[in-house]
């Protein structure tokens, strides 16, 4: 899908398979995002099982659906989603970040809206996303219409991540 917020700005949104993109885009944002939230020891670690291009490639070949926003051909945002729960029709927003030089644009909702028209596309009921109980995107989150509905903390190595868990209902989207 190719959107186009004007005929100077334009956006385009694709699938993406290209795992370097994606890690640089990584790189670029997670320090700015998180530094006042995780310890740099943390935010490294992350970006090394996350975002290594081996880890990449193997989320991509697992089940999730890596999407690149690129703002006048230089990449500027990705996101990514999958299959949760088959039965409940039930998706994971698995990642949504947006460079620093580009936020403020409105990509963040223009990826989050064709995240919900893919999965909504595909008999998607609900969308589900993990955000850190001091990131402040999770008040963007909240202007979408997601809900939390557990607070929960994960042991993910030498480290816990203290998150919510917040649900869209996508029958209540257009």
């Amino acid at each position: 899908m190719t959107v186009s917020p004007s005929a100077t700005e334009p956006v385009s949104i694709q699938t993406t398979s290209d795992a370097s993109i994606i890690r640089d885009l990584a790189y670029a944002t997670w320090y700015p995002t998180y530094r006042e939230i995780l310890s740099a020891e943390q935010i490294d670690f992350m970006l090394t099982e996350i975002y290594s291009l081996e880890s990449l490639q193997s989320q991509m070949e697992n089940g999730q659906t890596f999407l690149l926003l690129t703002h006048e051909g230089k990449p500027a945002a990705f996101s990514a989603f999958s299959l949760l729960d088959a039965a409940q029709q039930r998706y994971k927003l698995n990642k949504l970040y947006i460079h620093p030089d580009f936020q403020g644009m409105g990509f963040g909702r223009m990826l989050l809206q064709e995240i919900i028209q893919r999965t909504k596309a595909q008999g998607g009921l609900k969308l589900e996303l993990n955000v850190h109980r001091q990131n402040p995107a999770q008040h963007f989150y909240f202007k979408i219409g997601f809900k939390i509905i557990k607070i929960i903390d994960i042991p993910f190595a030498q480290f816990t991540l203290n998150d919510y868990i917040m649900e869209l209902n996508l029958t209540d989207v257009s």
